[in-house]
């Protein structure tokens, strides 16, 4: 199980290249300067959907040095606790994505524009819970004092 999220995050990752590789193109049937308008939103649902393919291994197959019943913020137990946080922040993107993502690459079609305040609340709490994740997992394998990993 764990595989297949770690898949679906692979997957994601190509989606999200094709939109900025588009954009720089310029071809205006690949959506102009701004690439192909599904890509981002479709790149997200599949991070989204690895994140919760991990979470769900996690609960059902808990990593080695894991142990539930001392918390979140135990040293064994951060791994489980920064892919919660990531799936956290995926559920934020996935609504930036969708409320502003301009259907059929036609301007003006977004359900918010990219610069309304849902959005960018949005955008905004998903980015810092990837950080936080990011933290939590760096915090994990002591990569804040040792660098020889």
């Amino acid at each position: 199980m764990g595989k297949a999220g770690c898949y679906l995050k692979l997957v994601a990752s190509v989606f999200f290249n094709l939109q900025p590789m588009t954009g720089t193109m310029g071809d205006a049937m690949l959506g102009g300067g701004a690439g192909l308008w599904w890509s981002n939103l479709t790149g997200i649902l599949f991070f989204h959907f690895g994140n919760i393919v991990s979470c769900t291994d996690f609960y059902l197959h808990a990593p080695p040095g894991a142990e539930k019943k001392k918390g979140w913020g135990y040293l064994g137990n951060l791994p489980i606790t920064a892919m919660w946080i990531y799936q956290a922040a995926t559920w934020f993107l996935v609504g930036a994505n969708f409320l502003s993502c301009s259907l059929n690459g036609k301007v003006g079609t977004s359900f918010v524009p990219t610069t309304g305040l849902p959005v960018v609340i949005c955008q905004v709490a998903g980015g810092f819970l990837l950080l936080l994740g990011s933290v939590v997992y760096t915090i994990w394998c002591d990569g804040f004092r040792n660098f020889n990993h």
